[in-house]
């Protein structure tokens, strides 16, 4: 019987928190990829089918949205489930709660199953055995999907140079150092005034360690603000996100 939702109890640890004593947006973003790939694991097409069928799950879009973060020392928990297939496409979700029901938010997220020796794309609805379609449960969060991000005004905001601590497991830039990219466009007294409440982004192209990124910001207005991180070299952008704060 797959266990089509599942809830990662999970507190704040010391040195995951950031500079207000809450957990930090790059921790909170890697714990849920994490129990995502743990609930992928529990139902057959995780890390180990993955790599027998040399294919891997490649995250295409991602939006989480909070009221708050989590206080230091603080229980909560994770809650993933997977709502819909369409062809190449899954849309995975999530609940983030405290111990007494309080609701943290909620998080969307759709990926891609690569097969590494063509490069492209699986059809999820060929799998064998019916792939992980027991599995679903067709429930949404009750939060805005994503909205289109792009920026139109060209003005160079920051710039990064990928390196080794920015690698994950596949040699790419993290997917959540996106955010810290786009995060530290503003000053600390912005962030003092204005908390982080939700992220959006749309990933193109992988960055590699040694890439040179030329990071663009607009202000949409309402405290929300577009931005992209783009590579010269080829002149490709590699992510798209919206940034909304309090």
């Amino acid at each position: 019987m797959f266990p089509k939702k599942t809830t990662f109890p999970l507190s704040v640890e010391p040195f995951q928190e950031d500079y207000s004593g809450r957990l930090s947006w790059a921790n909170f973003g890697n714990l849920v990829l994490r129990c995502a790939s743990l609930h992928a694991e529990e139902n057959g097409f995780g890390i180990t089918y993955m790599q027998e069928h040399h294919q891997g799950w490649v995250l295409s879009r991602l939006a989480l949205e909070m009221t708050e973060m989590p206080a230091s020392l603080e229980p909560y928990s994770i809650t993933t489930w997977v709502s819909k297939i369409f062809r190449q496409f899954t849309d995975r979700n999530f609940s983030i709660e405290g111990p007494d029901g309080k609701i943290y938010g909620y998080g969307i997220s759709t990926w891609a199953l690569i097969d590494y020796e063509t490069r492209q794309p699986v059809n999820l609805e060929n799998l064998e055995h019916g792939g992980f379609s027991a599995c679903l449960l067709e429930e949404v969060p009750p939060i805005s999907t994503y909205a289109r991000a792009r920026v139109k005004n060209e003005e160079l905001a920051g710039t990064h140079d990928c390196c080794f601590t920015d690698l994950d497991l596949n040699g790419h830039v993290n997917s959540i150092r996106y955010v810290d990219m786009g995060m530290n466009l503003f000053p600390l007294e912005w962030h003092r005034e204005h908390p982080l409440r939700r992220i959006e982004l749309a990933f193109g192209l992988e960055g590699h360690c040694g890439d040179h990124l030329e990071i663009l910001k607009e202000n949409l207005g309402d405290n929300r603000f577009a931005v992209e991180i783009r590579r010269p070299a080829d002149n490709v952008t590699l992510v798209r996100s919206i940034l909304t704060f309090a």
